[in-house]
């Protein structure tokens, strides 16, 4: 997710903000050159459920929430796993991240960060759980047990007559964004939190405060929404409709009117210096004819591209 801003008729790129992380590990437990292991096959089933209740245990004896078992994780692992066991080797393979990130889309699962612990030989949950504890050399034991994994897939198989397994557990993007953005989800809130910062600049130079005004209030939020719905990033909508259209719409017979909108800001205070930054931005924010304002924010996935966004408006008028 990237960042950006718009004043009305002037267009400025901010700067990139990497929202995507991802993380692989792989450890063997190599079976190759031991006979075939005397073990039963576990059932599938029942090995993913005690596993699952196994590394909840030791969550919890971290003070980490439960795991949930994904289907879609379950899925990329078990892929990984038949991979493994058709090649024949535990040996690493080539660009593992974007092989494992590509088996994630393939699955249905939108990973914002995701680790992987691949064993072979342990034959039952509670000797897995035991022999990834005690050999943790990749760490991937330890991030099991963060608080911010919520989902976990299993994959289960066979290599060299031994027990193969993956371990893949996650974090949804949308988990991840409902946790970034959750400042900024009482909209109240935000909009004074702007007023305070937008009217402290215009203090700074000079200039009268602005009110919040609800036709305004309305007027920007419908842009932020329809921004998000219909996938666009612009001050005239698809109808070719702009701010002036939009106010008048909300009941705002204005004498004049303009309007600043930004993308991927996180904070209030970062969506405010991005503008100020900006002379066609500032230009708004510090016009002396403007008395009123208002402010939209939308937050969520586009229907078109999956990102998720966050889309901030602001529309500054003065009445008839």
């Amino acid at each position: 997710m990237g960042s950006r801003c718009l004043a009305f008729a002037v267009a400025v790129a901010a700067n990139t903000l990497t929202v995507f992380a991802s993380i692989s590990y792989a450890s063997g437990y190599e079976a190759a050159g031991a006979p075939p292991s005397d073990h039963a096959a576990p059932d599938p089933e029942s090995l993913r459920r005690e596993l699952l209740r196994r590394l909840d245990d030791e969550r919890a004896a971290a003070g980490a929430p439960p795991l949930r078992l994904s289907a879609a994780l379950s899925r990329a692992a078990q892929q990984h796993v038949d991979e493994v066991a058709a090649s024949g080797s535990l040996r690493r393979e080539h660009r593992p991240e974007q092989v494992m990130e590509q088996r994630l889309r393939e699955a249905g699962y939108d990973a914002h960060q995701w680790a992987e612990n691949l064993m072979s030989g342990p034959p039952s949950a509670a000797q897995l759980v035991a022999a990834w504890r005690r050999d943790d050399s990749d760490g991937t034991f330890r991030r099991v047990l963060e608080p911010a994994y919520t989902d976990l897939g299993i994959g289960v198989g066979r290599l060299a007559g031994a027990p193969l397994y993956s371990i893949l557990f996650a974090v949804p993007e949308s988990a991840a964004f409902a946790r970034e953005t959750a400042a900024l989800r009482d909209r109240e809130r935000v909009r004074a939190e702007l007023l305070t910062l937008i009217n402290a600049e215009r203090h700074r130079a000079g200039r009268q405060p602005l009110a919040l005004d609800a036709r305004l209030d309305a007027a920007a939020q419908r842009h932020a929404d329809d921004m998000l719905a219909r996938s666009y990033f612009a001050h005239r909508d698809p109808d070719g409709k702009t701010v002036r259209d939009r106010a008048r719409a909300a009941g705002f017979d204005w004498s004049a009117v303009g309007e600043n909108i930004a993308e991927g800001q996180q904070s209030v205070r970062e969506v405010v210096e991005s503008w100020m930054h900006s002379s066609g931005h500032r230009e708004n924010i510090l016009d002396r004819r403007y008395t009123r304002t208002g402010v939209g924010l939308a937050l969520g996935r586009d229907p078109k591209t999956g990102e998720y966004r966050i889309l901030w408006v602001q529309t500054f008028g003065l009445p008839r």
